[in-house]
């Protein structure tokens, strides 16, 4: 968001809430269909998150030139599961 659309957005007089990520949830989601829209929004977050875990790893790995056997590892068996325990 830029400072302008921060100002028209937070002004001194008044608060409104930014139409834009409304707008664009409804287009890309049937909300007619709410179960359907958030549990593709769930499966979408859930590899999103999966994503930002697996970056974050890889980077202390880089940093770290021993690997710590306390720590979890994401498998593939694992992120299905979880996928799996939503549609339940």
């Amino acid at each position: 968001m830029s400072s302008a659309q921060a100002q028209a957005v937070y002004n001194r007089t008044s608060f409104q809430e930014p139409d834009e990520a409304q707008e664009t949830f409804a287009r890309q989601y049937d909300l007619s269909r709410p179960d359907r829209a958030m549990s593709s929004y769930q499966r979408i977050m859930h590899q999103h998150t999966k994503q930002q875990f697996e970056m974050a790893h890889a980077s202390s790995r880089r940093r770290s030139p021993k690997p710590n056997p306390g720590m979890a590892k994401l498998t593939p068996e694992s992120s299905h599961s979880s996928i799996d325990s939503t549609s339940s």
